[in-house]
């Protein structure tokens, strides 16, 4: 028998911005929605300093806005957004692939085939919530396995908000690009080199952004790190 794995406690606060978090995911709730503190606590069963607290950590993760007298919005990113959230995240996460490649195991190796199988099968059932952890999981073994714990968090903070925006309006052919990008950044890394495993990286990135989200880049976007 497998380890079933030890029971994690979650605060009151937490399931609550965890069960919004996957409507949000799930498109249950739509960008640029306005989020009412006390209708979710209704709704929920809570109450709504709860919800707040749970709010503020969405906000931390950049799935929602709150915006001074006016109130707390489900994001709704921009193209001009998406590009300067682009532009901040690949100049880090290419350190991190880059830093990966080098420490990359056999071990990890299969959890992130592994990962991306599971995004496959999300991908065919368009099971969003499904999809949406597995993808971020493979960036996260990635992120860890750099071993830098402020870089990992930094693409934390700028990663959350913009996976979930790319999930909530798009087509299924797109879910399966993203699993070819993922697998494509997979074999870069299994290279054990790191200038290799960067290129096929930026290489990805662009074209999935460029070609499946219209996302309009230069081709010097990331600019190429020596």
């Amino acid at each position: 028998m497998k380890k079933l794995g030890q029971i994690q406690v979650q605060s009151l606060a937490e399931a609550v911005s965890n069960k919004i978090r996957n409507g949000i995911i799930e498109g249950k709730m739509t960008p640029g929605e306005r989020l009412v503190e006390q209708k979710l606590a209704d709704d929920l069963g809570t109450s709504q300093p709860t919800v707040r607290e749970a709010l503020k950590e969405l906000e931390h993760e950049g799935f929602v806005r709150k915006i001074s007298n006016k109130g707390t919005y489900v994001t709704k990113l921009s193209q001009a957004d998406i590009t300067q959230i682009l532009r901040v995240r690949m100049a880090l996460e290419q350190i991190a692939v880059e830093e990966a490649a080098l420490k990359m195991t056999p071990e990890v190796a299969e959890d992130l085939k592994h990962l991306v199988e599971e995004m496959e099968i999300a991908a065919a059932d368009r099971d969003r919530k499904r999809f949406y952890n597995a993808d971020l999981s493979f960036h996260r073994v990635i992120w860890s396995l750099a071993g830098n714990v402020y870089l990992s968090n930094a693409l934390s903070r700028v990663a959350f908000s913009l996976l979930a925006s790319v999930l909530s309006n798009q087509p299924e052919f797109a879910y399966l690009k993203a699993v070819e990008q993922h697998r494509f950044i997979l074999n870069g890394l299994l290279s054990g080199n790191a200038g290799q495993a960067r290129d096929v990286f930026i290489k990805g990135t662009l074209d999935f952004w460029s070609k499946h989200q219209h996302t309009s880049m230069p081709n010097d976007f990331f600019g190429q790190r020596t």
